[in-house]
């Protein structure tokens, strides 16, 4: 987490419209909990998805940071997609890859 910050910190080019890598967890009963962090010209974004057990359809949960606030958004997506995020538009949405 602290490398996340530090390359935040530093506006790395690397890190421009590109995800930082995710951080994962599991637990039996809920399913597999993955997160990252992307970041924006004028935004940064958290997009965490769960994927529970049995192959159901992925929930996708983003919150984007901006200068003029903060806002949420839900979505679902087919068992193997990808949750994204976009921060760069207003009201920000939620799709999948």
């Amino acid at each position: 987490m602290i490398a996340v910050a530090g390359a935040l910190a530093r506006g790395a080019p690397a890190l421009a419209q590109q995800g930082v890598g995710p951080i994962g967890a599991e637990q039996r009963d809920i399913g597999r909990l993955e997160t990252r962090i992307q970041r924006y010209d004028q935004a940064l974004g958290v997009i965490a998805k769960l994927a529970r057990p049995l192959g159901a359809e992925i929930e996708c949960n983003g919150i984007c940071y901006t200068p003029n606030g903060t806002r949420a958004t839900s979505w679902r997506c087919a068992p193997t997609a990808r949750c994204d995020l976009h921060c760069d538009v207003n009201p920000p949405v939620g799709g999948c890859d």
